[in-house]
């Protein structure tokens, strides 16, 4: 088994830990989760592991060969940080190499992703998103993870972070109208219906209907580690 991508050479523990907000990277804790930005692209790489599944592709869409394989994605969603090493030893050198690069925030913008780790275990049970152009959110929540509520305690901590962390007024979310899993999330966390296009092409080139919701918040506030915003003028 193979990743193409991160463990240090001769590293044991993660490279560090985000307890707080600083150097582009942010943290936020609910009543079961920890979201946060990762910390290298073995953590990115856990997070896309949970939507490598069938079910969670026939609503995102990716194209093929862009996901991982079934072996691999349960192979990335068994790694915590009590057994990152055990299991790290089981790849190549220069996948543990790159995959225990730094992950540095300012190199994904506009989209900032957003790792979503159990409190309790430490396992990674989801990724979501903020894309800072578009103010559009995203999430994908783990197979084993599903239908726990934890896909609305997800979706309003990604609204939180947007709003009191990156100083966005208002994000958006778009899913398909069929997928009533993912529009209970997001109406439980808060979100109301909004204009948005009828029609959305996925990645995959499928085309589906949506629907769009939004969420707002008056009093906004940003990191003191927020690049400032492209659409911000002097």
């Amino acid at each position: 088994m193979d990743i193409p991508m991160l463990w240090r050479r001769g590293a044991r523990r993660p490279p560090f830990a985000i307890d707080d907000c600083g150097g582009g990277h942010h943290v936020l804790r609910t009543a079961r989760l920890v979201v946060r930005t990762p910390r290298d692209h073995l953590d990115e790489a856990i997070g896309e592991a949970s939507s490598a599944d069938a079910e969670a592709q026939r609503w995102l869409g990716y194209p093929a060969g862009s996901v991982f394989d079934g072996p691999t994605a349960q192979f990335l969603l068994s790694i915590d940080d009590s057994n990152r090493a055990e299991r790290l030893r089981a790849l190549r050198a220069h996948s543990r190499r790159q995959l225990t690069r730094p992950f540095v925030p300012g190199d994904r913008l506009p989209r900032l992703p957003l790792l979503a780790v159990e409190a309790a275990t430490g396992r990674v049970v989801g990724m979501s998103s903020v894309t800072m152009d578009t103010r559009t959110i995203g999430l994908q929540i783990a197979p084993a993870h599903r239908r726990q509520g934890l896909g609305h305690e997800l979706v309003q901590a990604t609204a939180r972070i947007a709003h009191t962390h990156l100083g966005l007024e208002v994000v958006w979310a778009g899913t398909e109208a069929s997928n009533d899993h993912c529009r209970e999330a997001l109406t439980t966390a808060g979100f109301v219906p909004c204009d948005g296009p009828a029609r959305h092409t996925l990645p995959d080139g499928r085309v589906i209907d949506s629907v769009w919701y939004q969420h707002g918040m008056a009093e906004t506030s940003r990191c003191d580690t927020v690049p400032p915003d492209p659409g911000d003028t002097p």
